[in-house]
């Protein structure tokens, strides 16, 4: 049975384990996994084995690529009466599983169930804590910020009290001082140094990144009070929001603002900082000390292995707009996972297969999910209020519960518990006032998606953001509704 996914390697040796748990429960079925090697790799594969009928049994995918499967007629529908959610044997308790998740999913089709939520995720400010902590020693207004508005006041004096201080090119110490690196390591220095910045110069250091451009935009358009797109009647049509009034004004507005934080040296992407996707490297290296990465890669920012004086590091939210905190948005991404129409549906063979992949679907969204979320940052996509007491599910859960209480373990399970309760006691806390949203999936999303991508680095490269609006809409002309 053929599984396809976009996941990296880290992932991946998390789900080997799950394989072979699976293949000794269930010793008459075979995983045969694969990794596309990304997302976009992965959509392109299943797209190009349409036409050939040699698409996986089971893959995963965000919603704006399921619909294409679903436009493509090569998804299997869950809610069929008996064979897969309410199957005698193998089925499952829908209602178990979070409901915004299956929000997402049934926003589909009104019709079918095209798939169960899987891994999720979010975003997150990640802070070198051990950064803040020297600088406070040097300047006591210096903070954590909470707001952008907050981060136009910080930004400024991260940027100086490094330069006051002599930081650049040194090791800076817990105290606030700067030494220089000795030529071998020290290990009594290491205690007590704060930060190695000696890969770091003064034009190099941008306080703050944001991994995922795309994200980026969509996300402060929201803070901003601007829609992004809207999903017509059917999955066959959508449209762009943000070119027109009201949100036109407020785009423009949010574009604005981050052009100037840019333009100050205080933001920048990763390709600022030389790296094609992710701010993780010259995070590590010092040269930036906040920045907005999914969730689930949290992990990546962890400075072990990469410095001989590693610092600490701290799960923040994203900031928001101060001035509309009604509008308190961070997404809510992730992907499910869905059975495909391999082989003819009558065909015994076929119906196997088919059953067996569903067996295998089943087991990591339902019954070892509490494990996989224990072995990487995605959040368990199941309702622990509503999981049956008798279960093995609630013990799994209970598990994850008492993971999350703990104190000891590896620098990375302990940024994967405050990344959960980060999620648990911040963003799922109705009074902290947090939108978690998702974008509806239709055919086009994805090519929305991609297009406006490149939207924060033109701004950032000098065009106004009235010209990356109106190029953008260009672009994008064929989802402006008539």
């Amino acid at each position: 049975m053929k599984f396809w996914t976009g996941f990296g390697a880290s992932v991946t040796g998390a789900l080997n384990p799950l394989f072979a748990r699976f293949e000794q429960e269930n010793p008459d079925i075979k995983v045969l996994y694969e990794s596309k090697g990304g997302y976009p790799n992965l959509q392109q594969a299943i797209n190009g084995s349409i036409s050939t009928n040699t698409y996986p049994h089971i893959a995963n995918g965000y919603p704006d690529h399921l619909v294409g499967y679903i436009n493509a007629n090569i998804l299997v529908n869950l809610g069929n009466p008996t064979n897969y959610i309410n199957h005698p044997d193998y089925g499952v308790d829908i209602n178990e599983y979070n409901s915004d998740y299956m929000a997402e999913i049934n926003g589909l089709s009104d019709a079918a169930t095209f798939g169960l939520p899987f891994n999720k995720s979010t975003e997150v400010m990640i802070a070198n804590q051990s950064f803040f902590d020297a600088a406070k020693k040097r300047d006591e207004s210096i903070f954590i910020p909470k707001t952008w508005q907050d981060l136009a006041v910080v930004g400024p004096l991260l940027k100086a009290v490094a330069k006051d201080n002599g930081w650049f090119g040194k090791l800076v110490l817990k105290d606030g001082t700067a030494v220089a690196k000795p030529a071998e390591f020290d290990a009594a220095l290491k205690e007590q140094v704060a930060v190695d910045m000696t890969l770091v110069n003064e034009n190099q250091f941008i306080p703050f990144s944001w991994d995922s451009a795309s994200n980026f935009f969509i996300t402060i358009i929201r803070q901003w009070g601007a829609m992004y797109t809207e999903k017509g009647n059917t999955i066959q049509n959508g449209y762009i929001r943000f070119q027109e009034e009201p949100h036109r004004t407020k785009t423009l507005a949010a574009l604005s603002y981050f052009k100037e934080l840019y333009n100050a040296g205080l933001i920048g992407l990763p390709d600022n900082f030389g790296e094609p996707l992710y701010s993780s490297t010259p995070f590590k290296e010092g040269k930036l000390v906040l920045t907005i990465s999914s969730s689930a890669g949290v992990g990546e920012n962890l400075p072990g292995g990469t410095t001989e004086y590693p610092f600490e590091l701290s799960i923040n939210p994203i900031p928001y707009n101060g001035d509309l905190a009604a509008q308190k948005s961070v997404i809510a991404q992730g992907t499910n996972l869905a059975l495909f129409t391999v082989g003819q549906g009558r065909d015994p063979k076929a119906q196997a297969e088919r059953l067996a992949a569903w067996r295998l679907l089943r087991f990591l969204t339902y019954e070892a999910n509490y494990e996989f979320g224990k072995a990487t940052s995605y959040f368990p996509v199941l309702d622990a209020s509503k999981i049956d007491r008798d279960s093995q599910r609630y013990q799994d859960y209970l598990m994850y519960s008492d993971f999350l209480d703990q104190t000891d373990g590896t620098p990375r399970e302990k940024v994967i518990r405050s990344t959960a309760k980060l999620q648990a006691n911040v963003y799922m806390d109705p009074e902290a006032g947090w939108n978690k949203f998702v974008d509806p999936g239709f055919l086009g999303s994805s090519e929305i998606r991609n297009t406006i991508e490149s939207v924060m680095a033109e701004l950032f490269k000098g065009k106004t953001p009235e010209q990356v609006l109106n190029e953008t809409v260009t672009k994008l002309a064929r989802y402006v509704q008539k």
